[in-house]
């Protein structure tokens, strides 16, 4: 039987393909899969779903790994001036995804994110996923309304941390985070960019680095090339800062002497 981290390296969605609304996040896709399974979150909330290429990872995880997580996707489905503005097609298609294949444990809420609190008792949601407006300020108050709806063993993912553009201010908030809590956060750089952040516990932390299979540095770093692959088939192009050309042979042989070892 493959090992976990062999299953999400290798790991792509049947909602990746050419109709996914918004592919700046693929490249995270097989991080996600292995994320939820490795920590088993019994509340998932995500805060900014758009076409479903992260919520529908996160899903496929708790489905395929026969989790107990309640998956919950919350947006207003009507887009910003980031992302742009979108109809009621969109909200269709992933209301449409989600009924047919996780309406067990999954539910969409079309809300504004402040609105959605209401829901959530305080303490209670163990996996939280940022990604909604992506100014300093909107990131902030995302962070810090959500913050006591986290349990003591959360982890919190942040969308866009290496995206420098103007009017993004994830990266100012991420270095703030790891500034206070350096041991707590974790990242990768590619696909825009992925901080991982462990909200209330150095313990959980210590913990998610030795979650791994293999040793971490090394499964970061594959993780990041099987994702960059994903990416560059979805969007045509190389995300930055990555380094190593997923379009060559290396990153296959790599993948190839790990799973030979691994199976």
């Amino acid at each position: 039987m493959k090992s976990l981290i062999l299953k999400s390296l290798t790991y792509k969605g049947n909602h990746v393909n050419d109709t996914l609304d918004g592919a700046a996040w693929v490249g995270h896709i097989p991080f996600a899969y292995w994320i939820v399974a490795a920590l088993k979150p019994n509340v998932l909330v995500e805060l900014g779903t758009h076409g479903g290429g992260s919520y529908f990872s996160f899903c496929d995880s708790v489905l395929e790994n026969d989790l107990k997580t309640q998956s919950f996707a919350v947006d207003t489905w009507k887009g910003d001036p980031q992302a742009g503005t979108y109809g009621k097609t969109i909200f269709d298609k992933v209301n449409h995804y989600n009924n047919k294949n996780f309406s067990k444990f999954s539910r969409l809420l079309r809300m504004d994110f402040d609105d959605a609190l209401s829901f959530f008792e305080d303490s209670s949601v163990d996996f939280l996923h940022i990604d909604g407006f992506h100014s300093y300020e909107a990131v902030s108050h995302d962070f810090n309304t959500w913050k006591p709806k986290l349990t003591e063993n959360s982890v919190v993912l942040f969308h866009d941390t290496h995206e420098m553009q103007k009017g993004f201010g994830v990266h100012r908030l991420w270095a703030e985070l790891k500034h206070k809590n350096p041991d707590q956060c974790f990242e990768f750089e590619h696909s825009h960019g992925l901080g991982v952040y462990f909200a209330k516990s150095k313990h959980a932390a210590i913990n998610f680095r030795n979650s791994f299979e293999i040793d971490f540095a090394k499964a970061f770093r594959l993780l990041s090339i099987c994702g960059e692959q994903i990416y560059v088939d979805m969007n045509g192009f190389h995300s930055k800062p990555y380094k190593l050309d997923p379009r060559s042979n290396k990153w296959k042989k790599i993948l190839s002497k790990f799973s030979n070892r691994n199976l």
